[in-house]
């Protein structure tokens, strides 16, 4: 049976209802030695095979110096004495044993994230006796002069093994500082541009979940959307393409370097288009939710010359009016900072519409343009908890620029 929670209560229960224990454990500690004890009844035979290489507090051994009716000794090579095995004969006679990685410690029993087999097979556990017994007779009687030499060294081993765990610490606070948040640190990074071409299962697997979280903030969002103003923004009419590919796509260059979750115009609105590439969701205007390598984006966007005619040339009408242009340059002024505009280099250097404009019309017809405020993926308003309304606060803002610059049909 594979135990991989509750650990402590099961050996507990096994202890209470021993008459022999054989522990060969690679670091007992005092908490770990006091929880044996304490689960079994007086006349219980012991035995124990310690290690000293993972730093065995000196007490433990200081009590078995005291209760020499205990069978203990230490394993020492020039290698790492490694083991966490429990060996439990029950009144009953029969055996059971477990076999893992939890050393004989409130972490290891308690508290690490551990994983142990219970072994209740006869032949198994004595085949596990005899491993044992072979290993005790090579170990070490727990001397005066041992424990004493024992105590000074562990003193300066403790030391060093503080600086480990500190170091540990902060190496754990890096790999996990994405606890709380919406996407998680590898979902980031699979858009890092060393993964856009690979497929492996693992990248696979990680771009379907980046899918599937996608699409759960869709239904969280889109039911919201005109309590925000989004009174005329659409979801695409497909479910299918709600979120953009995690799949590979010959026809896209077997590349994925970035995923999104768009919107844009209705249905009806693009069947108004006479051209099948203009009636293309994805050729038209979009607000969208996007993931990048550190960042989740919030952008508008309209398409190259090749996918977003229809409005890429009404925002160029739309540049030539003085009234509109005061719109975009109120719009844009009402934007939160760190937002940034394609062929702009600052906007807080922005004072007035025209100057606006002046930087507006370079935009480049063979390039996106896109208007976008990206949130470092570590950013609490990116947390489960924020990450709904962070979206919502976003697109509204968005939102009276995706009507000036939308097309209609």
């Amino acid at each position: 049976m594979i135990i991989t929670t509750n650990f402590k209560n099961v050996l507990a229960s096994e202890l209470e209802l021993s008459r022999s224990i054989w522990i060969a454990s690679a670091m007992i500690s005092y908490s770990g030695w006091k929880f044996v004890q304490s689960h079994l009844s007086g006349d219980v035979e012991q035995h124990f095979l310690i290690g000293t290489d993972l730093a065995t507090d000196p007490k433990v051994f200081e009590k078995l110096l005291e209760k020499l009716n205990i069978n203990a000794r230490v394993y020492q090579t020039m290698f790492t004495f490694h083991p966490k095995v429990y060996l439990i004969q029950k009144t009953d006679n029969d055996f059971t044993a477990f076999v893992g990685s939890s050393n004989t410690t409130n972490w290891g029993l308690e508290k690490n994230t551990e994983i142990n087999f219970q072994i209740s097979d006869q032949t198994e556990c004595l085949k596990l006796l005899h491993w044992f017994n072979t290993l005790y007779a090579k170990g070490y009687l727990i001397t005066d002069e041992f424990v004493n030499d024992y105590r000074s060294k562990f003193q300066k081993t403790k030391h060093k093994a503080k600086e480990i765990e500190l170091e540990a610490h902060t190496l754990k606070q890096e790999l996990t500082k994405d606890d709380g948040q919406f996407f998680t640190s590898n979902e980031h990074r699979i858009f890092e541009e060393k993964y856009h071409r690979i497929a492996s299962e693992d990248l696979k697997r990680i771009r379907k979940e980046v899918s599937h979280k996608l699409k759960a903030l869709h239904y969280k969002i889109y039911p919201r959307f005109k309590e925000f103003g989004l009174k005329d923004l659409h979801a695409h009419h497909s479910t299918k393409e709600l979120v953009s590919r995690h799949f590979f796509n010959p026809f896209s260059g077997n590349y994925i370097n970035a995923m999104w979750l768009h919107y844009g115009k209705s249905y009806d609105q693009l069947q108004a288009y006479k051209e099948d590439k203009e009636k293309s969701f994805i050729n038209n205007i979009r607000l969208q939710v996007i993931m990048h390598e550190n960042s989740l984006g919030f952008w508008l966007v309209l398409g190259r010359e090749w996918s977003s005619f229809k409005d890429r040339e009404y925002y160029r009408k739309q540049l030539e009016s003085p009234n509109t242009m005061t719109e975009i340059f109120n719009a844009i002024k009402n934007l939160s900072e760190g937002y940034w505009i394609s062929n702009v280099p600052n906007l807080k250097t922005i004072t007035d519409p025209q100057q606006l404009r002046s930087y507006l019309k370079k935009e480049q017809i063979e390039k996106y343009f896109i208007i976008g405020f990206d949130i470092d993926y570590l950013d609490s308003r990116l947390s489960r908890e924020n990450i709904t309304q962070t979206i919502l606060r976003q697109f509204q803002k968005l939102y009276p620029l995706y009507e000036l610059f939308r097309h209609n049909s």
